[in-house]
């Protein structure tokens, strides 16, 4: 039976079974998701099937019906994005990660993501022991990146040097934050449907959703964090 999951790693998606909602068929198993660095949001997926992985399917997130813990729904396969549009949407595990102020301080190992809107809740890096911090993968939050390319992302130094280091106990509060942006995005779909029907208010509405969603998304971890320090205290 397949389960919904609240968040997950991008590397947890890898080689997931990938299944047509309709037909039960196979499409293959994941090789690769196309992350949107501008939207901090996971667009869509490759996967393989066929002898030695040579028959490629590139689905996009609006295909995906659900994200299972053993496999992942998706729906009709008949328009498929172009693989030659998908090279500026693949994800750049490995790459160096520094900051603004031109240090270097690990490499970008992997993100968080909330499923069901495909948005990145957190991107993980491992620390390359700059400032004497500890080794280990840290979390930064996504509007700590200023810039990315092939070989190296640009992210604020005061944002590393705030950063938490990731545990699996950490999930919860992921999925707060998950939660809030599920939320969030729902309540965006609404306004613009509200919109195209032709709601006054609306756009005003749109104006305050985006200039408090910063905050709010900062808030949730914030809270989280104290919440876990005072019980470390306990």
């Amino acid at each position: 039976m397949s389960v919904k999951v609240e968040v997950l790693k991008q590397s947890e998606l890898l080689n997931r079974l990938v299944l047509d909602r309709h037909t039960t068929e196979e499409v293959g198993r994941v090789t690769q998701l196309w992350l949107d660095w501008q939207a901090h949001r996971v667009v869509g997926l490759t996967c393989k099937s066929g002898f030695l992985g040579g028959k490629k399917h590139h689905i996009t997130w609006e295909q995906v019906n659900t994200v299972g813990s053993d496999s992942i729904l998706v729906n009709s396969l008949k328009e498929e994005t172009e693989s030659e549009t998908l090279e500026l949407l693949e994800s750049p595990i490995g790459v160096e990660v520094w900051t603004d102020a031109g240090n270097k301080v690990g490499k970008f190992v992997d993100y968080i993501i909330e499923p069901e809107t495909g948005a990145i809740v957190n991107y993980l890096y491992s620390s390359s022991g700059w400032q004497g911090m500890m080794d280990g993968i840290y979390t930064l939050a996504p509007v700590a990146v200023s810039s990315v390319g092939k070989k190296r992302i640009i992210v604020l130094e005061e944002a590393v040097k705030n950063s938490d280091q990731y545990t699996e106990g950490i999930h919860e509060r992921m999925s707060q934050a998950a939660e809030f942006i599920r939320s969030d995005y729902k309540k965006t779909l609404e306004d613009m449907e509200s919109l195209k029907q032709g709601v006054p208010q609306v756009t005003e509405n749109l104006t305050d959703q985006a200039k408090s969603a910063g905050d709010k998304f900062k808030e949730q971890f914030s809270d989280g964090k104290n919440s876990s320090q005072k019980k470390d205290e306990e």
